[in-house]
């Protein structure tokens, strides 16, 4: 006949039960900092959609000024300059 007790020692189990519990909380919070880490840096080499990038550098703006302009921003080699 099978014994009445299900766990030879439940203190033990109760033990291990609140353990596995606590790794896998503690996996889950590292999987979900990866997650931001990996995002963030994939993403930071992107400029917004209504900005402009120019050499490596994000800029709100964009205007063409030709060779001689003046400007206050960055001039770029294409007569644009980014500010």
């Amino acid at each position: 006949m099978a014994s009445s007790s299900a766990v030879s020692d439940p203190e033990s189990a109760r033990r291990l039960g609140k353990a596995s519990i606590g790794m896998s909380i503690v996996g889950f919070v590292v999987a979900l900092l990866l997650l931001i880490v990996v995002l963030t840096v994939v993403n930071s080499d992107n400029c917004d959609n209504s900005s402009y990038k120019y050499r490596g550098n994000c800029y709100d703006h964009k205007a063409y000024i030709g060779p001689y302009d003046v400007c206050l921003g960055v001039t770029g080699d294409d007569g644009y300059c980014y500010y």
